[in-house]
């Protein structure tokens, strides 16, 4: 003999869970953090970390942002960007001391110099040139450009370093044409 049932019979049918067994049969997949504070000191504990890092390379700006995030912890209220903000620090941080090639702080400050100067070097021969002063002032504007990337990244693109290539022996090539053979850089 058949249940009679007011609705439709599925043929599935499901015992209700009290509270306690829901919890327990569906258990969240561990996205949320166990607690907020903790995460809070632990972050801050990576960010003092990484300031003290001697080798990690940081221009001024970005260092003074991460001392700000490190001090806000405990000061004041954490909102959410700001913890998005700490974990891509910290996520920046840890991807640099995985990867093989990485350069130290004094490593990267050399290379950053040498290449600056390189540039001072193409601003002193675009000068030399005898160009129109609106294609010295696209050029002088994409070197600014080039050079506030360099310092803020400490690197370069393979595009921007074949364009700075270019332009140096084009450069050179119009200097020699007209008879300048020595060019000394000019550091402002």
């Amino acid at each position: 003999m058949r249940p009679k049932y007011s609705k439709a019979y599925s043929g599935a049918t499901r015992k209700r869970l009290s509270g306690s067994e829901y919890k327990n049969v569906y258990k969240s997949k561990g996205t949320k953090r166990k607690s907020p504070e903790n995460h809070l000191e632990k972050v801050k504990r990576q960010l003092g970390h990484i300031i003290l890092d001697t080798d990690f390379y940081m221009n001024d700006g970005y260092k003074e942002f991460v001392q700000s995030m490190h001090n806000s912890i405990g000061t004041r209220k954490v909102t959410k960007k700001m913890e998005i903000s700490m974990d891509k620090i910290v996520s920046g941080y840890k991807k640099w001391l995985n990867d093989e090639n990485r350069l130290t702080r004094y490593e990267k400050k050399e290379y950053v110099d040498g290449a600056v100067a390189k540039i001072y070097l193409i601003r002193t021969l675009l000068a030399a040139c005898g160009y129109t002063r609106n294609y010295i002032s696209r050029s002088e504007y994409f070197l600014n450009s080039v050079e506030g990337f360099l310092k803020k990244s400490g690197k370069l693109s393979i595009k921007q370093r074949k364009a700075l290539n270019q332009m140096y022996k084009r450069f050179k090539k119009r200097v020699e044409k007209k008879g300048i053979s020595d060019v000394q850089i000019e550091m402002k």
